[in-house]
C-alpha cells in the first residue's frame, strides 16, 4: 500500500513537475510578446513623433508662404482702395462742376491772376452771387492757397487746359487754350505719391503715359501734381 502510495506520489510530482514547466514557458512566452509589443510600439511612437516634427515643417513652410502672399495682397488691396478714392473723388468733383453749370447756366469763373486757373471755391461758397446757385456742392474745406480745396492729397484745384501733349515728359508749357474750342475743364491734385499716380493712369487710360490720354501727371519727388480731364467744355474763356 505504502509503495502504491510513493509510486503515486511519484507520479503526481511528475506531473506537477511537468504543468509547472508548461506554466512557466507560457509565461515567459507572454512576457517576451509584452516585450515586443512594447518596442513596435516605441518604434511606431518615435515615427509618429518624427511625422509629426515633418508635418509641423511642413506646416510652418506653407503658413510662411501664406503669410508672404496675404502681405503682398494686403499691399495690392490697399494701393487698389487709394486709386479708387482718388478715382471717385474726381468723378464727385466733375459732377459737382456739372451741377453747377446746369443750375447757374454759367461756368466757374476764372480766378483773377491766373491764365488757366478757375476758381473751384465756388463750388463751395457763392462768392460770385451766381443767380440760382443751390450749393455747396461739395463739402471741401477752402484751401487759402492755390484757389483749392482741401483734401488728403494737398489741394484739388480747377485748371482749364487744351488735349495736347503735356505731363513730365513733355512739360506744360503749351497746355493754355488758344481758341474756345479747346478748352476742357481739369481737376488737379497736387501731392498725389507717384506710384498712385500711375496706377490710377493705368485703371483710367489703361497704359502709364504722364503726356497722353485722360490723366496726366508729372513729378513732385516721390510724389506727383495729377490732372483728371473731365470732359467738361469751357465756352467762356477769353
Amino acid at each position: 500500500m505504502l509503495i502504491n502510495k510513493g509510486a503515486m506520489f511519484g507520479l503526481e510530482g511528475r506531473v506537477l513537475k511537468k504543468q509547472s514547466g508548461r506554466l512557466f514557458l507560457t509565461s515567459l512566452r507572454k512576457l517576451t510578446f509584452r516585450l515586443v509589443e512594447g518596442q513596435q510600439a516605441t518604434r511606431v511612437s518615435t515615427a509618429k513623433g518624427a511625422m509629426f516634427g515633418l508635418d509641423a515643417r511642413i506646416a510652418l513652410a506653407i503658413f510662411g508662404s501664406l503669410s508672404v502672399i496675404s502681405g503682398a495682397a494686403l499691399y495690392s488691396a490697399i494701393k487698389e482702395a487709394k486709386v479708387t478714392a482718388i478715382l471717385t473723388e474726381m468723378q464727385e468733383v466733375a459732377k459737382a462742376y456739372e451741377q453747377f453749370y446746369l443750375d447757374t447756366s454759367t461756368h466757374v469763373k476764372q480766378a483773377s491772376g491766373g491764365q488757366d486757373t478757375v476758381n473751384i471755391e465756388e463750388l463751395v461758397d457763392n462768392t460770385e452771387s451766381r443767380y440760382r446757385w443751390k450749393g455747396p456742392y461739395l463739402s471741401y474745406a477752402v484751401s487759402g492757397l492755390r484757389n483749392g480745396l482741401v483734401t488728403e492729397y494737398d489741394d484739388i484745384i480747377l485748371r482749364i487746359r487744351n488735349t495736347t501733349d503735356w505731363g513730365k515728359t513733355s512739360g506744360i508749357a503749351s497746355v493754355h487754350c488758344t481758341t474756345k474750342n479747346d478748352c476742357l475743364v481739369w481737376i488737379g491734385w497736387l501731392f498725389v505719391p507717384t506710384e498712385i499716380a500711375k496706377a490710377l493712369d493705368l485703371k483710367i487710360d489703361g497704359i502709364v503715359d504722364d503726356s497722353k490720354g485722360r490723366l496726366r501727371f508729372g513729378d513732385w519727388s516721390t510724389e506727383s501734381y495729377v490732372y483728371y480731364n473731365t470732359g467738361i467744355s469751357y465756352k467762356e474763356y477769353q
